[in-house]
């Protein structure tokens, strides 16, 4: 079967829904620019997932150890022995019962969601699809049907700006609300009313939350995904069973260890040896150069737009106002109550002199404008 074509041509979902119902195997491969995505498929069923561009973050090893089901020193152990036999790295995992089959098979089905899911917001593309043997897992049966993948996908893509408005930041920081642990509901004990109230994954949520860890701390140690944790909470927080207490950014220090230090000597080196290049062409002052130092060349005062500047002091109002709400639980009955609470200075109030912008609060949900 020839199949190739663009993203344009074909959606995402058709392609995989005809290498399924024709029950193909080999590999399909959409591009865009360097982007990368092969999805490996056996007899129609999706069975491994790889992409380029999603780096660390997507792979096995790494969302093992964040979710500290293994150690740096086990998975360093671990890709030698891959690195050797060249087995799959989950099933070595297994053989050396450092996890269960479950948890390899949890991050490979979150793997091959939330790439597909990406897949869905690619506007453009190509693609093509080879037919080949595919290798699966050997010691870990796994394979998804695609009719479950697309359904789920779909599901994923209708509900996930409703989910964003509740749960809008990975730093957001939620605990469990008082008074159920020490007391029973609807005539049960806690741990009754949790296990009949909820399912296996929004207990696991549950009781990962502790006050302090961030959403993007429970996404990490649940192996759930980014949809699905999210969409826990925010049906723990409907059911009342959980609230928000406020937001945790990363500190300095974890920004700094995000970098990419060879990438940023790099750049270090190249900037170095076009300063010392700069400052030989001053030093010298070449002939090629005099009619340049002895142009004149005239002063031009460029204004940015004033739309810009609105719409940049507005989202920055907007976001004073989402902190001072997480702070203080609600909305300030005035703007310049930002003030006070040291979030804004008077002057970003106006967007004109002497003009200030409207803001109104009404049933507990604020109106701003200019």
């Amino acid at each position: 079967m020839a199949l190739q074509g663009t993203l344009k041509d074909f959606s995402i979902t058709e392609i995989i829904q005809l290498i399924g119902q024709q029950l193909k195997t080999g590999v399909l491969k959409i591009r865009r620019g360097k982007d990368l995505v092969e999805i490996h498929f056996v007899d129609g069923m999706i069975v491994h997932i790889y992409s380029n561009y999603r780096g660390k973050k997507d792979l096995i090893g790494e969302i093992l150890v964040k979710a500290q089901l293994i150690t740096e020193e086990q998975l360093e152990r671990v890709l030698k022995i891959q690195k050797e036999t060249l087995k799959y790295l989950g099933e070595i995992l297994v053989e050396l019962q450092l996890l269960t089959k479950d948890d390899v098979l949890k991050v490979i089905s979150t793997q091959i969601y939330e790439t597909i899911y990406d897949l869905f917001w690619w506007e453009d593309g190509q693609f093509n699809f080879d037919l080949k043997l595919v290798e699966s897992y050997k010691k870990i049966p796994f394979a998804l049907s695609t009719e479950q993948v697309l359904l789920n996908i779909l599901r994923m893509v209708d509900e996930w700006s409703e989910i964003e408005k509740k749960i809008f930041s990975p730093h957001l920081v939620f605990k469990k609300t008082l008074g159920l642990e020490e007391k029973s509901v609807e005539g049960l004990s806690p741990q009754r009313y949790l296990k009949e109230k909820l399912t296996s994954e929004q207990e696991l949520i549950y009781n990962l939350l502790d006050g302090t860890r961030t959403v993007q701390e429970i996404i990490d140690r649940s192996l759930l995904g980014k949809f699905n944790a999210s969409e826990i909470l925010a049906d723990l927080s409907e059911m009342g069973l959980i609230e928000m207490v406020g937001v945790r950014t990363p500190s300095l220090i974890k920004k700094v260890s995000m970098v990419n230090f060879r990438e940023a000597l790099t750049f270090v080196y190249y900037g170095a040896f076009l300063v010392f290049i700069f400052l030989l062409l001053i030093y010298f002052k070449p002939n090629f150069l005099y009619h340049f130092w002895d142009s004149k060349i005239e002063r031009v005062d460029i204004e940015i737009p004033t739309h810009f500047v609105y719409k940049t002091q507005l989202d920055r109002i907007k976001n004073a106002l989402e902190i001072y709400y997480l702070e203080k639980g609600q909305y300030p009955s005035r703007l310049e109550e930002l003030i006070s609470a040291k979030l804004m200075q008077k002057s970003d109030l106006f967007y004109r002199k002497g003009v200030s912008y409207q803001y109104e609060l009404k049933d507990g949900k604020y109106f701003l404008k200019h």
